[in-house]
């Protein structure tokens, strides 16, 4: 669920722990605890902290607007986005007016402009949004000339240059026109640079963990960091909610189990409906298609919001209809175009499921579902075990013959053995052709990053440029993004 995930991801990495020598700022032990709390996702008492302090205290202002960006975020309430609307202009102007010579004077207000940034998106202001990014970024690039020992700017800094870095080539005319500049490397080792530090680590190394696993490569290693990372910080939903998505992201069903058990649960911390979710994911997985309703079913109910309906609705539709109940697993279908946003590329994907169903009147193959659980979910010797009866023959349309040669190749490569998943990715690209289904350029970069392995850069680089030229498939831009990261970290 990238865009939820991305959204909570900038939580971590918008706060600093050092009083400033400006009399103007002053960031006190009290307020670190407020911001420690919101971080956390004890929002509440985060707030209850911040009512001891000054109103006009710039680190005050900081982290209520941290703590309204968290609520709006989780929330998408619409009367309570358009009531607090005007909090960022009030709360800009007030730092703006404070000591110039602070480094925390730019810094602070990029932040708020970042926070706004993605409140906007969350509620359908894309443009508007945009203006807050290129406003954010100036803002910290000139604080980083000014005071370039100044790390809370590389930590910003680095999150934006890696977003920045990843825009596939054929638009990357848009950020230099605008003068932002992004480079991949150079911002994970601004990143890295602050996860060494004892003040700034733990949000630094939060937002490494993240871009690793959404916009590079997340491997056993990376994972193993992850785990130590999120044990070290148990009283952390924020830690926990994002390494659950990972686990779940990077087919570890099991894995997510077991951190969804250890999830914080008391009443200090806000209420996150996607842990609702993530339950019901881990429950798809294992093909205890009930247990997914009920969680599916609890989303719904809980949350108010527009992100993730359609995929909901989507995957109600895929456990009903796995369960026999086709008349049931209709009726979600249609909901699908019923309601929710389509930001999310889970729910750009339901979306596209929807009208291609309405086109053709055809529904999946139900092999080839059920094997996509089993590898979705980590169970990859449960796959093969499918596998082993089958071969192309056994479908009766290119798409389905495509598809099955990207999932075998899929489950093969998960099984270390590269050859044979070359093969399958290699057929599945030759029987897409010119259509846009998503199977030949998840083919092209599983293809590019088993020749990366080898060694084979210019092989390497032919596929991946391969991935990019792809269009018009719900996958694009995550496959352009790991695509072109792949690209940087081979020095193209």
């Amino acid at each position: 669920m990238p865009y939820r995930i991305f959204c909570l991801a900038f939580i971590c990495c918008l706060l600093f722990n050092e009083k400033s020598k400006a009399t103007d700022f002053d960031f006190t032990p009290n307020l670190q605890k407020a911001y420690a709390e919101v971080f956390k996702l004890r929002v509440q008492s985060g707030r209850e902290l911040l009512s001891k302090e000054s109103i006009k205290n710039p680190f005050r202002v900081y982290v209520e607007d941290y703590a309204d960006m968290v609520e709006l975020i989780n929330s998408e309430n619409e009367a309570i986005y358009n009531k607090w609307s005007s909090r960022e202009d009030e709360r800009l102007e007030l730092i703006e007016g404070l000591d110039e010579k602070s480094p925390y004077n730019r810094f602070l207000r990029a932040e708020i402009k970042l926070h706004w940034a993605l409140i906007k998106i969350r509620f359908g202001h894309e443009v508007k949004a945009g203006y807050n990014v290129i406003q954010a970024y100036k803002l910290l690039e000139e604080n980083q000339k000014l005071f370039p020992n100044f790390l809370p700017s590389l930590k910003s800094l680095g999150c934006l240059h890696v977003l920045i870095g990843s825009v596939p080539d054929k638009q990357r005319w848009i950020p230099k026109l605008l003068g932002l500049r992004g480079n991949i490397q150079l911002g994970m080792n601004e990143l890295r640079l602050v996860a060494k530090d004892k003040v700034w680590g733990t949000e630094a190394k939060f937002c490494t963990t993240f871009i690793q696993a959404y916009v590079l490569k997340f491997d056993a290693k990376q994972n193993a960091e992850m785990l130590q990372f999120a044990d070290s910080q148990s009283d952390n939903l924020n830690i926990n909610m994002v390494a659950t998505a990972i686990s779940l992201k990077d087919n570890r069903t099991e894995q997510a189990v077991e951190l969804l058990k250890k999830t914080p649960k008391d009443a200090a911390y806000l209420n996150f409906p996607i842990f609702e979710l993530y339950k019901a994911e881990t429950q798809l997985f294992k093909g205890n298609y009930p247990q997914a309703v009920t969680s599916y079913q609890n989303y719904l109910r809980i949350f108010k919001g527009q992100t993730f309906l359609k995929d909901t609705y989507y995957k109600l539709f895929v456990c009903n209809w796995l369960m026999g109940d086709d008349k049931k697993a209709k009726l979600y279908l249609s909901k699908i175009n019923e309601g929710g946003s389509t930001v999310a590329e889970s729910d750009k994907a339901a979306q596209k499921f929807y009208e291609n169903f309405q086109k053709s009147k055809t529904l999946p193959n139900k092999t080839l579902m059920k094997l996509r659980l089993l590898f979705d979910g980590g169970y990859f010797e449960e796959a093969q075990q499918e596998l082993i009866t089958l071969t192309e023959k056994n479908f009766s349309t290119p798409k389905d013959q495509a598809e099955f040669n990207y999932r075998a190749g899929r489950i093969y490569q998960k099984l270390n053995q590269f050859d044979k998943a070359a093969n399958y990715f290699e057929r599945s690209v030759a029987l897409t052709g010119t259509q846009d289904w998503s199977f030949a350029p998840n083919s092209a970069l599983q293809l590019g990053y088993l020749q990366q392995q080898k060694g084979q850069k210019n092989k390497a680089k032919a596929y991946f440029e391969q991935a990019i030229a792809y269009k018009n498939h719900e996958y694009k831009t995550s496959v352009d993004n790991k695509a072109r990261a792949a690209l940087t970290e081979m020095g193209y």
